[in-house]
């Protein structure tokens, strides 16, 4: 009985045990094979044969979207800036020969607009600053633009002024070269800041006793070697003067914008005065990504492809009788096509005008680029964030070190850019010996001139 009963038990474990050898064995010949397989055939590539990817795709890893990221692009990338082979002699012999005073600080505050206009505003401040004896300034602040509403400048919100420049940078110079001059971090850096005597926003035009006004160079400082007496006069005049318990904190307002002349200081001081601001190092170093890629869209490893650029200023904001599309892309094709140039990089917020001149000018073999088709995927997520007039940074270098350059004659963006473009020029001729300027004008500007605001733009 136990053996019939061992029997019938019998049967289903040998199925039992024959299905788990078989299964055994089978794994072990599958493992084995794959193992002699992957150890005998021929690497693979994948990639061989494909079309390569015209940007790398954004992860969510991307090294530019941490600290440590962006400083190892910006010092790969970041190259020696113009701001370093500077002379800041001048500077240096005008602040040794100021008379400054004690307890008197400087605030600029009101800083806002466009780039350009910011820059120009901080540039005319800190020039002030030096020409009172001031014995401090806090650190520029920027008062941002309503990030949608493009055309409305004052909006209460303030930046600090690494928003746009290079703080470390501009501390580092003004140290170096006009020491007399504290920096202060913020206004409660100033002893018994609690207790200062606050002046109403001065205006310079006022100060100076000219007429109030916004155009054709009313805003320049006529006198401006009147500037110190009469400075001294406002601030001595109030019933508590400068001290340790009273300091006077002086605030200009926004009108300082196109007020002090540069044409009143020496050449050499009018010429690299605007060095002591440099843009903030990610974006400039982003800037040039963007050119050497330019440069290399049409002969790729070369690198010396030449290229139009164009301050295309066609957005909603820009003036009823400033320069029309029309007539700055028809010039801009124009130039490219006499100096048989392929190659436009247009900097612009209209995004329609863009690709309307893109059509345009593929029609006549010439190409028409900006940041945004230059850029990868990752570095596009990187600038994206960024406003309007931190994103012009990056615009502005590239259209600096264009082979010609087109632009709105009533943009302060543009004019500036020939301002400067004009001094690299004229820099680049005194050093090279036996190299005279073109005959031919690299840049021009198109439609109604900034009349009356000759003579108030840094270089």
């Amino acid at each position: 009985m136990f053996g019939k009963v061992l029997g019938v038990q019998n049967k289903p474990r040998r199925s039992i045990y024959s299905l788990t050898l078989w299964t055994g064995l089978t794994f072990f010949f599958v493992a084995a094979s794959t193992y002699f397989l992957s150890q005998t055939r021929p690497t693979v590539d994948y990639f061989h044969g494909r079309e390569p990817k015209s940007e790398p795709s954004a992860s969510h890893q991307n090294p530019l979207l941490t600290n440590e990221g962006i400083e190892r692009f910006a010092l790969d990338h970041g190259y020696p800036r113009l701001g370093e082979s500077a002379n800041f002699t001048s500077l240096r012999q005008l602040c040794d020969s100021t008379k400054w005073q004690r307890h008197v600080y400087f605030t600029c505050t009101h800083n806002l607009g466009g780039l350009m206009n910011v820059r120009n505003m901080v540039l005319n401040c800190v020039r002030y600053a030096i020409a009172a004896g001031a014995s401090g300034l806090v650190m520029p602040q920027i008062e941002a633009r309503d990030p949608t509403v493009l055309k409305h400048l004052k909006t209460g919100e303030y930046q600090k002024m690494s928003y746009l420049f290079d703080d470390v940078w501009f501390k580092k110079v003004m140290k170096e070269n006009c020491g007399q001059l504290k920096l202060l971090d913020t206004f409660e850096d100033i002893t018994n800041s609690g207790y200062a005597t606050m002046p109403d926003l001065i205006n310079i035009q006022a100060l100076m006793g000219q007429p109030p006004g916004n155009r054709q160079g009313r805003l320049r400082n006529k006198k401006p070697w009147e500037f110190r007496p009469r400075f001294d006069k406002l601030v001595q005049s109030r019933s508590q003067k400068p001290s340790w318990r009273t300091p006077v904190i002086v605030r200009l307002d926004d009108k300082a914008l196109f007020s002090f002349p540069p044409s009143f200081d020496s050449p050499e001081l009018a010429r690299n005065f605007g060095f002591i601001l440099e843009f903030r190092l990610d974006l400039s170093a982003l800037s040039n990504v963007i050119v050497n890629r330019a440069r290399k869209t049409l002969n790729d490893r070369t690198g010396n492809d030449p290229y139009v650029g164009l301050h295309l200023r066609s957005e909603a904001d820009a003036g009823k009788y400033w320069a029309s599309w029309d007539l700055l892309a028809n010039t801009t094709i124009s130039v490219a096509t006499k100096n048989d140039i392929k190659l436009i990089y247009v900097a612009s917020g209209d995004t329609d005008g863009v690709a309307k001149l893109a059509k345009k000018a593929a029609d006549l073999g010439i190409k028409v680029l900006n940041k945004w088709s230059v850029l990868y995927a990752d570095e596009k997520e990187f600038l994206q964030p960024f406003r309007f007039d931190q994103q012009a940074i990056v615009d502005y270098l590239a259209l600096m070190r264009s082979d010609r350059f087109i632009g709105s004659g009533q943009s302060s963006f543009s004019s500036h850019l020939i301002l400067r473009r004009e001094l690299l020029a004229s820099i680049s001729s005194s050093e090279e010996k036996g190299v005279e300027p073109e005959s031919t004008p690299r840049d021009q500007l198109v439609g109604p001139g900034r009349l009356g605001y000759w003579d108030m733009d840094w270089p």
